[in-house]
Formats: structure tokens, sequence, C-alpha cells
């Protein structure tokens, strides 16, 4: 996998958690720093875990990732454009417990990605070092902008997040078919 291909799938990944740290934003205002830690450190420990899982699995597995790869992508990618309208209470997620149970949820997609990663061979320490700069500077900017403006921007970002991993699920699938 080309790194501007890794790249672009940790972006559009991280787009779920821009839009929770937008939320987040609105809720804690100007306290930022936790909810950037929160929302990055799970992005991070999710992708690592699913990562070591993806290594674990036996060779036999291997062969029909490509395939379950593409699907998975391109359903979690259609999720997030499907799911994008829809209002978030974001009033009551101002705790902590709030912030890391929304950090948690919009982070259990990067676990998969993390596996797939480990069975395309990117290196853990690449794929975790880009996950965090990703998620750092995306959930700091989400943050600031959550207590700035509010809430109409969050559709756009995960619509566009939803977008990017619908059409590397398609491109992996026509890699996979031998199209391209």
């Amino acid at each position: 996998m080309h790194i501007l291909e890794q790249f672009l799938l940790v972006l559009g990944l991280a787009m779920d958690g821009f839009a929770a740290s937008v939320c987040m934003g609105m809720a804690a205002g100007r306290r930022v720093w936790p909810i950037v830690g929160l929302v990055s450190g799970f992005h991070v420990v999710m992708l690592l875990m699913g990562y070591a899982l993806g290594a674990g699995l036996p060779e036999s597995l291997t062969a029909a990732y490509p395939w379950a790869a593409a699907l998975i992508l391109s359903a979690m990618g259609a999720n997030m454009i499907r799911t994008a309208g829809r209002e978030e209470d974001c009033g009551g997620r101002s705790g902590l417990t709030g912030m890391a149970a929304l950090s948690l949820a919009t982070s259990v997609d990067a676990m998969t990605v993390g596996a797939a990663f480990a069975l395309m061979g990117v290196r853990p320490a690449l794929a975790g070092g880009l996950m965090g700069a990703v998620m750092v500077t995306l959930s700091l900017a989400g943050s600031l902008f959550g207590s700035r403006v509010g809430r109409a921007r969050r559709k756009a970002a995960r619509t566009a997040g939803g977008v990017i991993l619908c059409l590397l699920g398609a491109k992996l699938l026509l890699d996979v078919a031998g199209v391209i």
C-alpha cells in the first residue's frame, strides 16, 4: 500500500474523530487538550490493537483479506455517509466519562483498519505515527472549531470521510479483481 493511500485511509477514518471533536468542543468550550488527547489516543490504541490482531491471523485467512477489506471499508464509508446528518446530543458529553465514551465509539473502526494494515504489511510504527499525527491535528482543529462555530460542519466532515473510505474500498476491490 502506497503512503498516499495509507494517509487517505487514515484521513477518512479520522473524519469521524474530527466530527466527535467538534461535538466535544461545543460541550467543553475551550478545554480542548483533554479532548485532543482522548480522541487521538483512543484512535491510535485501537489501530495498534487491530494491527496486533491482524498480525496474528493465520495465513489461510489472508487470501480472503483483500475482498473482505474492500467490503468493510466500503461499508464503513457508506455508514458514515448514511449517519452524517443525524443530530447527536453534545450537551451531555462534556464530562470526562462522556468524552471517553464518545472517543472510544468513534475509534472502533480504527481497529479494523489496523488489522488491514497488518495484513498489507504496513509497519506498525508508520501506521501508529500516521494515525497519531492526523488525529492530533484533526482533533485539535475540530475541538477548537466546535468551541467557536458549532454543529454545521460535522455533517460535511463525516460525509467527506465516508466518501474517502468508499473510494479506497472500491480501489482495493478493483485492484483485487485485476481491473487496475
